[in-house]
């Protein structure tokens, strides 16, 4: 029973034998504990009605950490009643003042306790994946979705939130039912607020609308194709129910309404007590996501916006603040530290309001918690992030003072979700499976077969052996005139996704889902290379194509104008190479020279400046995606096949049953 239901219960008891409070497990302490501490009160039978009823422990609520009361004041009023409801046969009038003397002088109600349950970047990953911090698999919904429930059990004061790319570069049982399927579970989850990230506009601002406000995905409509609203066979509703959980943009402006596309923040409170989540992704997000995905939007700085919104926060009486953003760093500690902090979360919390108490982030799929001081909170504010793909979630308390409303103090720790300590949510489970079955016959085909494992693992020069295979394929699918005559194909690294070995060998593998040792199945092929580019082939000078290398490598702060005019790098980004590019480069090299011009051969002959070179990248890559904007000046340009497409097509010629594909070696570029 409810605090205030038994209190005024408690307090009609003029025929205490009327009515008995249970309790399922009564508190059987000798003594009385207030906040804490012994009172020596005897901790009688609250109604008088007999053993194994409630007895004052139990209705006084007096715990701490304090869930239960919005402040002090509350808690005496409601204590104090409790006590004076009790028959003077079990508790004389001398211990009953001696008793509401000990709760008025008391400090719970002083601070309550409120439990964020946070994780972020989990990218449709309805079930579970590979290695994390030692635990082979982790993750999945279902999985999560048990977590969440056992830390909700541990405080009713709760939220649970998400730092962005929910959806988008999704594996196969999520993405070819346009992510419907993550927002469904995320729904049954009891997820309350996401903050967009880059990936939730992949598919443009239409779409993202519609994932929250429901209804059938038209283009599948149209097509009869049997991608969307499928909720009669899994066992949501139809069409398509929508997100029941919050898209938060702060930062994200419709350029022809001048508002955000999503609200900017949800207040949330917690006995009285408000607490306010800000929802944003990272301001480059236009750098990172095609053009048609981010049309009449404008992405503004993170700090500006989080700041700007404080006064409104301050005005309706709100001081703990929580900033959910899609962007990150990256750490060379452990999951709960943040030694060696870096990347572009720095300069952002560094410029944040003192206000801001608590800072949920993502983006960079790395995993770190920690308090971090800086010049505005010298204090410290607590900073999380909890890796990918639904493998680990965040525990955050905080400790809010009832009577400035603001947070004083905070504890987190991020928790692997471990499949084998956990029962499965059994309703996201079955509409897991469900989706599951439907996308079998797809998923389930072989397409390829290795020799062992091929991982993603970048080498120190940045070159990967399944990136090696992605440049083989596209250069493959594209070298006949008739495709386009390319005699180079590229990948971003950042669209290889999935979790290593990406393709792998050994059948009891979570990657390899039981498709047989020395099987790639289209789904293990899908959720590696999620994201459906096309192929483009286009023409580049050979002075060109050494200034889109030299896009790979961030200049310093120190570089001339005539370097950043045009290299707008942020991160060292390396491409992936096919076989018939080589080169060598040095970071200690002068900014946008990094790499030794006289060591870029294609085929073997170095690179003429003058002379024009066909090169394939995907249509990320060819409208200026991950700032390679040199591939905007690309001419004669020719449209190809889809990236999976090329990637399939190349492990039926090169990865046979008869003669399967070995991991590349890592020759094509070379740091010196």
């Amino acid at each position: 029973m409810k605090p205030k239901l038994l209190a005024a219960l408690l307090a009609a008891l003029a025929c205490p034998a009327a009515f008995a409070a249970t309790c399922t497990t009564p508190d059987t302490r000798a003594t009385v504990f207030i906040g804490g501490v012994d009172t020596q009160i005897p901790n009688v039978d609250a109604d008088g009605a007999g053993p194994g009823n409630c007895t004052l422990n139990d209705l006084l609520h007096a715990e701490l950490p304090n869930t239960n009361w919005g402040s002090h004041t509350e808690f005496v009023s409601h204590a104090s009643a409790i006590v004076n409801a009790v028959p003077a046969s079990a508790l004389a009038a001398d211990k009953k003042a001696a008793l509401i003397a000990a709760i008025s002088k008391s400090t719970v109600g002083n601070e309550i306790t409120v439990k964020l349950i946070a994780f972020n970047d989990f990218h449709g990953n309805l079930r579970p994946v590979g290695s994390y911090f030692g635990v082979n698999p982790s993750g999945g919904v279902a999985n999560m979705a048990a977590l969440v429930n056992e830390l909700k059990a541990q405080n009713p004061n709760n939220a649970v939130v998400s730092a962005g790319d929910l959806t988008g570069a999704s594996p196969l049982v999520s993405a070819l039912f346009h992510d419907e399927g993550s927002i469904e579970t995320m729904n049954r989850l009891g997820l309350e607020f996401n903050a967009v990230g880059n990936h939730e506009f992949d598919n443009g601002a239409a779409e993202l609308l519609r994932k929250q406000n429901g209804g059938c995905n038209a283009d599948s409509l149209a097509a009869h194709d049997g991608k969307t609203c499928r909720g009669a066979d899994v066992g949501t509703p139809v069409p398509f129910e929508g997100a029941k959980f919050k898209y938060l943009a702060a930062n994200v402006v419709d350029t022809n309404t001048g508002k955000t596309l999503f609200p900017a923040y949800k207040i949330k409170s917690f006995h009285g007590i408000p607490v306010a989540f800000i929802g944003m992704t990272l301001k480059d997000t236009p750098s990172i996501v095609t053009p048609t995905g981010v049309a009449g939007l404008e992405f503004r700085d993170e700090a500006d916006t989080v700041n700007a919104l404080i006064p409104q926060l301050r005005n309706q009486g709100v001081r703990a603040v929580v900033v959910l953003i899609h962007q990150g760093g990256f750490t060379t500690g452990g999951k709960d530290d943040c030694n060696g902090l870096s990347d572009a979360i720095v300069p952002i919390l560094d410029r944040l309001d003192p206000e801001v108490d608590v800072i949920v982030s993502g983006h960079t799929h790395w995993s770190y918690n920690c308090i971090r001081p800086d010049a505005k909170r010298p204090d410290g504010r607590r900073l999380t992030s909890a890796g990918r793909y639904s493998s680990m979630i965040t525990d955050i308390n905080l400790s809010i003072d009832t009577k400035t409303r603001d947070v004083v103090s905070t504890t987190a720790t991020n928790i692997v979700v471990d499949p084998s300590k956990l029962t499965k949510v059994a309703v996201i489970d079955s509409i897991v499976q469900k989706y599951a079955a439907i996308a079998a016959p797809i998923a389930g085909r072989i397409v390829g077969y290795i020799t062992a494992d091929i991982t993603k693992a970048q080498d120190d020069a940045g070159e990967s052996q399944a990136g090696d295979v992605v440049g083989d394929a596209f250069l493959e699918a594209t070298a006949d005139a008739t495709n386009g005559g390319a005699v180079v194909g590229f990948t971003n690294a950042g669209g290889l996704r999935g979790t290593d070995p990406v393709f792998e060998f050994s059948a009891s593998g979570p990657n390899n889902g039981g498709a047989g040792d020395g099987k790639v199945s289209y789904n293990e092929a899908f959720t590696f290379m999620p994201f459906g580019n096309n192929l483009v082939v286009m023409d580049l000078t050979g002075a060109q194509f050494k200034q889109a290398l030299e896009q790979q490598f961030p200049p310093s702060s120190a570089a001339p104008a005539s370097c950043t005019a045009w290299n707008k790098q942020t991160a060292i980004r390396i491409m992936q190479p096919s076989a018939s590019l080589s080169y060598r480069w040095s970071s200690s090299r002068t900014d946008c020279d990094k790499i030794d011009a006289a060591s870029i051969k294609i085929n073997g002959v170095v690179v003429d400046p003058a002379k024009t070179y066909r090169i394939t990248v995907n249509s990320f890559l060819s409208t200026g995606g991950d700032n390679f904007t040199v591939f905007n000046l690309g001419t004669n340009r020719l449209g190809g096949a889809q990236d999976i497409d090329a990637l399939v097509a190349y492990f039926s010629k090169h990865a046979t049953a008869g003669s399967p594909l070995s991991p590349p070696a890592l020759n094509r570029i070379t740091k010196y």
